[in-house]
């Protein structure tokens, strides 16, 4: 069982912490396909059962739920009722035998205009516990050309017990994706996605963090729960670390380019029920930007933002043409930062790690 499962934690923070898993994904693949339009929350999805299919259902059940008919609750409650003795019944074997019993009858006299609307009902019930149709048109191919790369090591003493699957780009481009559980340890900084960008031609590699955070009505309270240290943590690891400056500490180049900002807060949309519509806010605002709005103000909101913030329909464009995001290091300097930032730190915060990696 894991975070998004356990009874432990509110329902309503799991799905909300779901929706963040599910938008760390959507923007590492919409940033390594290179497309003017995010990917949709379906094939989102379905890239979530690629990598854990444990993980997809917890998710899916949380995010995509339907609601519940009167009839849905009534099998509910008589499975539930029926399962004694360590036998377990389940929802869908009821309504499928009472289905069965009904069908025969109507078989015999199909003017039984009451009988074939409860046959409907306990269709539409019986659908609402069928699973999710995975899509079989795959928005990614796997690909295991990197898996047996021995040049490629950048990090993987991090991830001994971690899966990953590796989907195939253009322009002999791979994909590394991982989905970290909120139970195993997580990097110090603190970030729900770590996009890198490798280029074994040249040994280099560079990186963005974002730190997903949860809205309500356009506006984050700065000061609840442990959300300032998260930020703190972001600031001390990655902007007062250099990332933000070029090789030679300044923060602009010779070149028309933003600074070197490499830590980003994504705020999400709050969803209410598991049938809300899945919608986010599409901003981007530096971290730097978030302490100096902490200074003067309780929340940050779309008014105090303005004019600090990044829209989702630039930001990827500008991360992929090298507009913003760290500078380019040596593969020994990225993992030197890893060593030196004491890696492993246990939190309970999902988070998901994407490599691009461009072979020739």
């Amino acid at each position: 069982m894991s975070y998004f499962s356990d009874d432990e934690y509110s329902e309503d923070l799991r799905r909300n912490s779901a929706f963040q898993a599910l938008n760390a994904i959507r923007e590492a693949v919409s940033l390594a396909k290179r497309t003017h339009q995010p990917i949709t929350y379906e094939q989102t999805l379905d890239l979530i059962h690629d990598l854990n299919a444990d993980v997809y259902e917890e998710i899916s059940d949380l995010l995509a739920r339907k609601n519940e008919s009167d009839w849905v609750k009534f099998f509910k409650e008589k499975a539930a009722a029926l399962s004694i003795d360590g036998e377990e019944i389940t929802p869908s074997e009821v309504i499928e035998k009472e289905l069965k019993e009904l069908e025969e009858i109507v078989a015999k006299d199909k003017s039984k205009r009451f009988l074939n609307k409860r046959i409907l009902n306990y269709k539409a019930a019986l659908e609402y516990f069928q699973p999710r149709k995975v899509s079989e048109h795959k928005i990614l191919n796997r690909d295991f050309y990197l898996a047996e790369r021995p040049d490629f090591k950048v990090s993987e003493t991090l991830y001994k017990d971690d899966e990953y699957v590796d989907y195939k780009l253009q322009d002999d481009r791979i994909l590394r994706l991982r989905l970290l559980h909120p139970d195993k340890p997580e990097h110090i900084i603190g970030a729900d996605l770590i996009y890198e960008q490798f280029n074994l031609a040249t040994n280099q590699a560079r990186f963005l963090v974002l730190q997903y955070k949860t809205w309500n009505m356009s506006s984050l309270n700065l000061s609840s729960g442990n959300i300032a240290s998260q930020f703190e943590k972001l600031d001390n690891n990655i902007c007062k670390s250099g990332f933000c400056s070029n090789s030679k500490g300044k923060r602009t180049s010779k070149g028309y380019r933003f600074p070197y900002c490499s830590a980003f807060l994504r705020p999400t949309s709050y969803i209410v029920s598991g049938d809300s519509k899945l919608v986010s806010t599409g901003i981007h605002v530096p971290i730097c930007e978030v302490l100096k709005i902490k200074e003067t103000n309780k929340s940050l909101n779309k008014k105090n933002s303005k004019g600090k913030a990044i829209s989702y329909k630039i930001f990827d464009e500008l991360y992929v043409e090298n507009m913003l995001g760290s500078r380019w290091l040596t593969f020994k300097e990225l993992e030197e930062f890893y060593d030196s930032k004491e890696i492993l730190s246990y939190t309970n915060r999902i988070r998901v790690h994407a490599q691009e990696v461009k072979i020739d």
